[in-house]
């Protein structure tokens, strides 16, 4: 004998509808031992099964807390529904955990890519203003050489003698032009440095620092009716005739 969960009449264990308040038990079949364990587990072939998670049910019980329900040889599991209420917390799982589960996000979170992101700083290089210039010997000449930088770096151009003696040296920004007037006569070597970050107690480019040499010398000479004058560009152009060859930072350093 069992009591009606509706009622609390005493009627048979096996009935499927009280005979006294005509309640509809809910009859369940799986053979499972009350307090058998559930376990869920990985099904992909390739790994061994690990345990994922496990649960436990026990029915609800009224007469004492060792007391269970009687399970008939033959017979399913009988559980006493109360209600669509009760179905309805045994569907979703809930046995009156004290650690219950999070309720489920009804969406994805969704991303808004309209935001306004905080821009990564950018690294700010120290540079010389254009034309700044670095070292000049005495010039009383004619000559002229025009500085065209069509490049994205900064650069330090150095005119010198063929025996090596420094003559000038300009500091040309990035896209920008400069013009050496006043150039002696003579033979001359011209060098120059591409890099970034300007150290003006070291006199050179700390960052990226590259440098060149143009091939040909540059040779001034003036006359009563002329006098000499070049233009260079330090980025390579169409039909341009000027070659360089890479030279040592630390010997351009040296000039």
């Amino acid at each position: 004998m069992k009591k009606c969960p509706f009622c609390k009449n005493e009627i048979n264990v096996d009935v499927a509808q009280c005979p006294i308040c005509k309640m509809i038990l809910i009859e369940k079949i799986p053979h499972i031992n009350p307090t058998s364990e559930r376990v869920y587990t990985s099904s992909s072939p390739k790994e061994p099964k690990k345990q994922t998670h496990t649960s436990y049910y026990t029915p609800p019980q009224k007469s004492s807390s060792k007391e269970r329900f009687k399970i008939p040889n033959g017979s399913g599991w009988i559980i006493s529904i109360v209600g669509s209420i009760a179905l309805t917390l045994i569907l979703n799982g809930n046995y009156g955990s004290s650690n219950p589960l999070p309720a489920p996000l009804s969406d994805p979170t969704i991303v808004d890519t309209n935001l306004s992101l905080t821009p990564i700083p950018h690294t700010s290089y120290y540079s010389l203003p254009n034309g700044t210039v670095l070292f000049s010997s005495s010039l009383n000449g004619e000559g002229i050489l025009s500085i065209s930088n069509g490049t994205k770096s900064d650069a330090v151009v150095k005119l010198i003698t063929t025996g090596g003696s420094k003559v000038y040296s300009v500091y040309v920004r990035a896209n920008s032009s400069y013009s050496i007037e006043n150039i002696n006569d003579g033979i001359y070597r011209l060098l120059f440095s591409f890099g970034s970050n300007w150290d003006p107690n070291q006199n050179k480019f700390l960052v990226n620092p590259r440098a060149e040499a143009f091939d040909d010398t540059f040779d001034f000479e003036t006359s009563d009716t002329k006098s000499t004058g070049f233009t260079i560009t330090l980025n390579p152009v169409i039909d341009g005739k000027a070659t360089t060859s890479p030279l040592d930072s630390n010997v351009f350093d040296k000039y």
